[in-house]
């Protein structure tokens, strides 16, 4: 008797164990992620001031226009490259075997890059497509990585290899989600935006639209708001651990309506402000072993990530995964533009 009365209380609590589980790994995952955020969150608030208070004490033409102020020489020296925002750690191990990150290359680094270093992740593909290379391994900015197309009138940085030079990160922004597998998200619709942006009224960089379209330069018809150094940055929040599903509003259950991933169902909705070639990084690729790879949290070509959890058919409609819970988060610093030099050549 003691012994079935032993058996059923076990078999009890192991019952209660994995109800609680359940919970307790949504509280854990929660944590960390938002934890995570509000770290991310403060960085790039202190990014966006350092950029600010700096870009407003460097002396550049009073008719230059924000855009044409980060391709400056000085700017991307001591304030901001965009080419710092990828790092590629196969080169930095040759170049320095016994590399430390943080003492040997974020020093290194323009003074807004230094405050977004801390944010970098690891990014590991084939680049490719040929298994019989190495993968590439860069520590860079999280977003969508490109290879880059513009053109970059400051010298090449010879002197690092190791800064990955070819490519450019961007963020895309989902502006909705389409209709798919039972009602859940078939594809996004995303607009693309540089990690740092000037805040003010174009649709795309330089085309003059809105009613202040330049605030930084002091030639902005706007008289009340220009020669201001107006800076937002973007940082796409992904979460490791948490998978996204559609909204279906308060107290409705959604566990049935996954935000499938599925790149070839994203449509750009700005394909003129795309400053590279996009990589075509699969979600899910084939190891020597034929197991499945998931790309990861901020894998695809488009940057949305996949989560390897959760991918039968029944629920995502072709077994390919979700997306994982995403925010973009966004910081702002304005500041007046203190020195100025005469206009442009």
């Amino acid at each position: 008797m003691k012994t079935f009365l032993h058996k059923r209380r076990s078999g009890q609590a192991l019952i209660e164990f994995a109800l609680v589980a359940l919970v307790l790994y949504m509280l854990v995952g929660a944590a960390l992620t938002f934890g995570l955020w509000i770290f991310a969150a403060g960085q790039i608030q202190q990014a966006a001031n350092v950029g600010a208070r700096e870009l407003s004490q460097t002396p550049l033409p009073f008719d230059s226009t924000f855009e044409t102020a980060l391709d400056n020489t000085a700017v991307r020296q001591r304030i901001y490259d965009d080419r710092w925002l990828v790092i590629d750690l196969n080169q930095l191990e040759a170049s320095n075997p016994n590399y430390n990150f943080f003492e040997d290359v974020v020093p290194e680094m323009p003074l807004l890059n230094q405050q977004l270093a801390s944010l970098y992740i690891v990014d590991r593909f084939d680049h490719d497509g040929d298994s019989t290379t190495d993968d590439v391994r860069l520590m860079r900015y999280p977003g969508a990585l490109l290879t880059r197309s513009d053109t970059i009138s400051t010298p090449a940085l010879t002197d690092k290899p190791w800064v990955a030079q070819q490519y450019v990160v961007q963020i895309p922004l989902v502006i909705e989600r389409t209709t798919g597998h039972n009602g859940g998200g078939g594809g996004e619709r995303i607009r693309w935006v540089n990690v740092v942006e000037e805040i003010d009224t174009e649709d795309l960089p330089e085309d003059n639209q809105g009613d202040n379209p330049d605030p930084f330069s002091l030639e902005n018809s706007n008289t009340e708001m220009r020669g201001v150094v107006a800076v937002r940055i973007h940082y796409p929040a992904q979460s490791a651990w948490l998978s996204s599903y559609q909204d279906r509003g308060v107290l409705v259950p959604n566990a049935a309506d996954p935000n499938v991933a599925d790149d070839s169902a994203v449509v750009v909705t700005n394909g003129s402000s795309q400053t590279g070639s996009l990589i075509e990084r699969p979600l899910i690729g084939t190891n020597s072993n034929g197991e499945q790879i998931y790309a990861g949290t901020y894998g695809g070509k488009y940057g949305l990530g996949i989560h390897g959890a959760m991918t039968s058919p029944e629920l995502t409609g072709s077994g390919s995964g979700i997306r994982p819970y995403r925010r973009v988060l966004v910081s702002n610093a304005i500041f007046r533009r203190e020195i100025f030099t005469s206009n442009s050549p």
